[in-house]
């Protein structure tokens, strides 16, 4: 098989891929790789922004405190202090390279507009109106595409990860329409997003299918925390449009959750309400459709201003405009969707994977910063401060390439059909049975169904890629459903009825600080 050698290999295209990708140019020859186009990401989808403690009245102390207590007790200290005061460094980085924010002229001298989100105490997102994320994938790839020692591969598929001696050496690649080869690489990093494909309803793209995790998993790289997926609490009610997004930042500028017949209820759930953390958001709404009988609740913004809200949520109201919902007039049909991956590849600050060579960064990654639940907008921030530091790591201790053996994950030859009709099988299960809230039995029922699935499913041929995309759902399905069924407390996002729910544990320290 034909070898190709780089210095660097990243293996994803979004906030965390693209910015380790421009901090190592100016040492060596990178590899973007990509298994749709440059675009096709997580982070282009990102509405709300980055979280960074830049406020007359905010502090890093503060945004590490709403970090930690957001987590629930299963924060890394160490990770978390990194996150927060290494926000505005990262930020600012990201202006240098062309990322443009929203702006307040007002009072003189501008500075960065900052909104507000749940489980923050300041204002303190910072955004571009509410597709923060688009205009942050636009900077970077302007930025990368310039740039020299940067090629980039599309529609290629990271079939396996390359060990030599028991370091990470490259990536076993199967480009669209072309021979498979070997990328070389003294540096690789995993910066594949979510799996969150895994289940029936999800905020992600179809990409989303766990692949990082699961070219890490085939190596014997550490995984944690994958037990803690984030549901979103509000999206878009629809038959056509599932999935949409309505941003956390409508609620933070004023819009109320009521039930179909008008009633608020959050303050019966969380004394912040609208803004209480997204785990306890999404299990309320979840409480009220079943207490309703009903497939949604509302959010309501109809008593916001007009001019405010169509400037600031510009992309939400379009698209609701033309699904004909007039967010003036109707309250907006909204149920949780599977929006996040909190746990994954262990990482440590420099972005390390548990084997040499290997790194990862973004929403493949668990930092620790996290731990039991997201706090808002932190997402795009710790992808773009973990990619900068892993990037920081690999050039300082930069290696020649070497040639490695790839690692795949072998697969019985079946037909397109089988893998949709398993893939479909999946979800469901990890819908009824992982998912916002869980119980002993279905978690149980889970794990060995889904055992049973992925003795099914192999690659081949001219639908491989659809075939190894299964594959990897069942591995990441099997690891969340294992997770969910051995933690034995309910804590953060993991919430099963037939266990107690006590007091949240003390924040962990690093291991060996």
């Amino acid at each position: 098989m034909k070898t190709k050698e780089y210095d660097f290999v990243v293996i994803g295209s979004g906030i965390a891929g693209l910015s380790f990708a421009l901090r190592c140019a100016d040492h060596g020859r990178v590899l973007i790789v990509t298994k749709s186009s440059i675009a096709d990401t997580n982070t282009q989808w990102a509405q709300g922004g980055v979280a960074a403690a830049v406020g007359e009245d905010d502090s890093w102390e503060l945004h590490e405190e709403d970090t930690l207590k957001a987590g629930a007790g299963l924060c890394d200290v160490e990770a978390v202090r990194f996150l927060v005061k290494n926000a505005r460094p990262s930020l600012e980085w990201l202006i240098s390279v062309g990322a443009q924010f929203d702006m307040d002229r007002a009072n003189g001298l501008p500075k960065l507009k900052l909104g507000l989100e749940g489980g923050h105490s300041r204002h303190r997102i910072v955004h571009s109106a509410d597709r923060s994320g688009w205009e942050i994938e636009r900077a970077l790839s302007e930025a990368l595409v310039k740039h020299p020692s940067i090629q980039i591969q599309e529609f290629a598929f990271a079939d396996a990860l390359c060990i030599s001696n028991d370091r990470c050496v490259g990536a076993l690649l199967r480009p669209k329409d072309r021979e498979p080869y070997i990328a070389a690489a003294g540096s690789t990093m995993l910066a594949t997003g979510s799996c969150c494909q895994v289940y029936r309803f999800t905020t992600n793209p179809e990409i989303a299918t766990g692949d990082g995790v699961a070219l890490a998993n085939a190596v014997g790289a550490k995984i944690e925390n994958m037990e803690f997926i984030q549901f979103h609490p509000t999206t878009l009610y629809s038959r056509r449009h599932r999935g949409f997004l309505i941003t956390e930042a409508i609620r933070g500028e004023g819009a109320i959750l009521r039930t179909i017949h008008g009633r608020r209820f959050m303050f019966d759930y969380h004394p912040d309400a609208e803004l209480a953390p997204r785990d306890v958001v999404a299990r309320a709404i979840h409480a009220e459709i079943l207490k309703e009988g009903v497939p949604f609740v509302h959010l309501d913004m109809t008593h916001m201003p007009k001019d405010h809200v169509d400037k600031r949520f510009p992309t939400v109201t379009r698209k609701l405009k033309e699904l004909g919902i007039d967010v003036h007039r109707d309250p907006i049909p909204v149920v949780p969707a599977a929006h996040y991956q909190c746990g994954g590849v262990v990482t440590n600050l420099d972005g390390e994977a548990s084997i040499p060579g290997l790194y990862a960064a973004g929403e493949v990654a668990c930092t620790g910063v996290h731990g039991a639940n997201r706090l808002a907008s932190n997402s795009l921030l710790e992808a773009l401060v973990f990619g900068l530091s892993a990037a920081d790591h690999a050039t300082t201790h930069k290696r020649d390439p070497q040639r490695g053996e790839p690692h795949p994950s072998s697969v019985p030859v079946v037909s397109r059909l089988e893998v949709s009709g398993v893939v479909r099988r999946l979800k469901r299960l990890m819908w009824e049975n992982v998912g916002i809230v869980r119980r002993n039995r279905g978690l149980r029922f889970a794990v060995e169904e889904i055992e049973d699935l992925r003795d099914s499913v192999q690659p081949e041929s001219d639908f491989y890629v659809t075939g190894a995309q299964a594959r990897n759902l069942l591995i990441c399905g099997s690891i969340i459903a294992r997770s969910a069924r051995d933690r034995k407390e309910n804590v953060g996002l993991h919430y099963n009825e037939d266990l107690a729910r006590p007091s949240a544990p003390p924040p962990r320290a690093r291991a060996g600080s």
